[in-house]
C-alpha cells in the first residue's frame, strides 16, 4: 500500500501547470497500449483528458426520467490481471462566466469533500492552484479509501473555467501492479487546461482592442 501512496502523491504534486512547462523538455512518456490516445474534451469545455482508448460515455440527468439538469458522465476502467483495477470518471459542464469567481478556496475545498465522501476514508492532502492569468482554477484531493475488500488510492481533481467546470476522480484498486500504477499516472498527469482553446479567445480580444490615440 506504501507504493500505492508513493505514486498517487507523485502524480498530485506534478500538478498539471507543471507538467505543461515540461512537455517541451521532456520526451512522451512510453503508452501502455498499442491504440493512440484518445483526447476528451467537448468543444465547450476549457479542460482535456487523454485515455489509452476511447472511453464510455454515458447521459445522466440529476432527476432520473427528466431532462433537467442532464450531464455527460465520461468513464475509463481498465483491468489488470484480475488482480489491479484503474477507474477514472471525467465530466465537464458548461457554465456562465462569473461562476469562477464564486468558487474561493472553501467552496473549492468543500466541492472536493462533498465529491469524495462516500469513496474517500481518509484524506491525506488538498491542494488549491488559481492561474496566473486567472483562466481557471484547481483544486485536487488525495484520499484512501475501500472498494469492496480491496484498498484503493483516490484521487479527485475540480476544475473551474470561465465557460466550463471539469472534475476529474481516478481510483487506483487492489494490488500493486506496475502497468496499472503506470496508466493511472499517465492519465492523471494528461489532465490540463487546454492552451488551445484559449488562444482564440485572447486573439479575438487583441483584434477587438481599438487603436490608441
Amino acid at each position: 500500500m506504501l507504493k500505492y501512496i508513493l505514486i498517487a502523491l507523485f502524480a498530485f504534486t506534478l500538478t498539471p501547470h507543471s507538467a505543461q512547462a515540461q512537455d517541451a523538455q521532456a520526451p512522451a512518456p512510453e503508452q501502455t497500449t498499442q491504440k493512440p490516445l484518445v483526447t476528451y474534451s467537448p468543444d465547450f469545455c476549457e479542460f482535456e483528458v487523454r485515455f489509452p482508448s476511447e472511453p464510455y460515455t454515458q447521459r445522466q440527468c440529476d432527476k432520473p426520467g427528466t431532462q433537467e439538469k442532464c450531464y455527460d458522465l465520461v468513464s475509463y476502467t481498465q483491468v489488470f490481471d484480475m488482480a489491479s483495477t484503474v477507474n477514472v470518471r471525467v465530466i465537464c459542464n458548461p457554465i456562465d462566466q462569473n461562476i469562477i469567481d464564486t468558487y474561493n478556496n472553501d467552496v473549492m475545498k468543500a466541492t472536493l469533500q462533498a465529491m469524495t465522501k462516500p469513496s474517500v476514508t481518509q484524506t491525506f492532502e488538498t491542494s488549491i492552484h488559481e492561474d496566473e492569468k486567472g483562466r481557471y482554477k484547481q483544486a485536487a484531493l488525495i484520499g484512501e479509501g475501500k472498494v469492496g475488500q480491496l484498498p484503493s488510492i483516490y484521487i479527485a481533481q475540480l476544475w473551474i473555467g470561465k465557460k466550463s467546470a471539469f472534475s476529474v476522480e481516478a481510483e487506483l484498486i487492489g494490488e500493486e501492479l506496475e502497468e496499472a500504477d503506470t496508466l493511472y499516472s499517465h492519465i492523471l498527469k494528461s489532465v490540463k487546461f487546454s492552451e488551445a482553446k484559449a488562444e482564440p479567445e485572447e486573439s479575438e480580444e487583441k483584434t477587438n482592442e481599438k487603436p490608441k490615440n
